[in-house]
């Protein structure tokens, strides 16, 4: 951090509601101004969610990289981007907050002056209107780390967005990482050998190269966490590895890292509301906004497999001949269908993927229309590209599938990233020691 001087009073809003006064006189510093955060806003385990009704189209990337997950080195000058709209259409002030987590996504147990270096929480300065669109919105966009809010310590940190004017509120958040890179990890994904995921799944195997100096006591001190296409329900935790030797830790359990394959996801494309893309029926402009009619989907549960390029269940913002896609991007009813014989009683089908988090919302959910033997549903999107899947879910149980409506194969392209934990236990605080990101 480069050194600053101060000559004023800086009134500071903070999370809890009210105000603190920070007196800096004459000072030339570098010192780390942190707030107390209420904890009690906090939910027990930090998901990516959105809090507002109003907030829509939520994404954190790479700032280079607009498919990348959020990881960042700790002590480089990379940064993350987030932008969102905030369909309320009044411009907010928006701050936020950087919290450090443990591996179980957990409020670490540091204060944020271990953590953060500078004052531990910043304003979203960027906004703009939407531009020559049906549905009028607000843009926000964030660039981070700034200076006055930098993780110092490597480790999983969560992102919370909180309206200023009510700095009880929060809005969003978002889960990122700040890794260092001290082992290395070499990795592979195969087919299981046998059991029922044979012919389903795909098996994680990798090794963590290490100095012996560095890790100790491996089976307590070590854990690795795979996730695949960075979803959060997706996640699997290993926590020792199967074999210890000099410098190796062997993660190569035969029973262990084995993800069900899944499907390449169905695929939405409306970048354009002047032609139909491949799976639409139609594009009608009902006054004043746009709607867009999908074909029928079909149940792909006892299908074979069918190769296709797809986003990984992600999805990126884009208008065609457009100068800003961000602002430009109009936000259009899109209607889903599902070809699909009645469901048992307790059993709920939802639209899913990256756009709304992963999460099974009254929003995401469909109907059963019985005349026409479908379920349908409207969903409120922005234009860009999307992947989207089908699930079900039991009320009873709350057990999810969905692989019943879109089957599971060992060929399936995805994205898998590993992270290895140090549970560092003198200072209360999960490290992140290594990153691996394949396909």
């Amino acid at each position: 951090m480069t050194h600053k001087k101060y000559n004023y009073f800086k009134l500071l809003k903070t999370a809890l509601g009210y105000s603190i006064i920070v007196i800096v006189i004459g000072l030339t510093t570098t010192s780390v101004f942190c707030l107390t955060i209420n904890q009690g806003l906090y939910p027990d385990t930090f998901v990516n969610k959105v809090y507002a009704a109003e907030i829509h189209t939520v994404l954190l990337r790479s700032a280079d990289w607009e498919l990348s997950i959020p990881v960042i080195d700790a002590g480089s000058t990379q940064q993350l981007e987030l932008r969102f709209d905030d369909l309320s259409v009044s411009q907010r002030s928006y701050g936020y907050i950087l919290v450090l987590c443990d591996a179980n996504w957990k409020k670490s147990e540091l204060s944020p002056q271990e953590y953060l270096s500078g004052f531990g929480q910043g304003i979203i300065r960027e906004s703009a209107s939407s531009f020559n669109t049906t549905y009028d919105y607000r843009h926000y966009r964030l660039v981070f780390p700034e200076e006055d809010c930098l993780p110092i310590l490597s480790g999983n940190y969560a992102l919370v967005v909180y309206d200023q004017e009510y700095p009880d509120k929060i809005m969003l958040t978002r889960r990122f990482y700040v890794t260092e890179q001290t082992v290395r990890i070499e990795a592979r994904i195969k087919q299981p050998a046998y059991g029922n995921f044979k012919e389903t799944g795909q098996q994680i195997e990798f090794t963590v190269l290490h100095d012996d100096r560095q890790i100790r006591d491996p089976l307590n001190e070590v854990s690795a966490v795979v996730i695949q296409n960075n979803r959060d329900d997706k996640s699997l935790t290993i926590a020792k590895p199967f074999s210890i030797l000099p410098g190796r830790l062997e993660y190569t359990d035969p029973e262990k890292g084995i993800f069900p394959g899944g499907n390449e996801f169905r695929s939405l494309d409306i970048k354009s509301m002047k032609y139909q893309t491949e799976n639409m029926a139609a594009i009608d402009f009902q006054n004043p906004y746009y709607h867009i009619f999908m074909k029928p989907d079909e149940n792909r549960g006892n299908k074979p497999y069918f190769s296709k390029i797809d986003l990984n269940g992600s999805y990126f913002i884009d208008r065609e001949k457009s100068d800003d896609k961000h602002t430009e991007a109009d936000y259009v009813f899109v209607h889903f269908n599902l070809s699909q014989l009645p469901i048992y009683e307790g059993e709920e089908v939802y639209v899913n993927g990256g756009f709304c988090d992963w999460e099974n919302h009254e929003s995401n959910k469909m109907k059963y229309n019985t005349a026409k033997s479908c379920f349908e549903l409207t969903l409120l999107l922005k234009q860009g590209l999307y992947d989207y899947c089908f699930m079900k879910a039991d009320t009873q149980t709350g057990q999810i599938n969905e692989y019943e409506l879109e089957g599971s194969h060992y060929e399936t392209e995805n994205d898998y990233a590993i992270f290895i934990y140090f549970h560092d236990r003198n200072k209360k605080h999960d490290r992140i020691i290594g990153y691996l990101s394949i396909k």
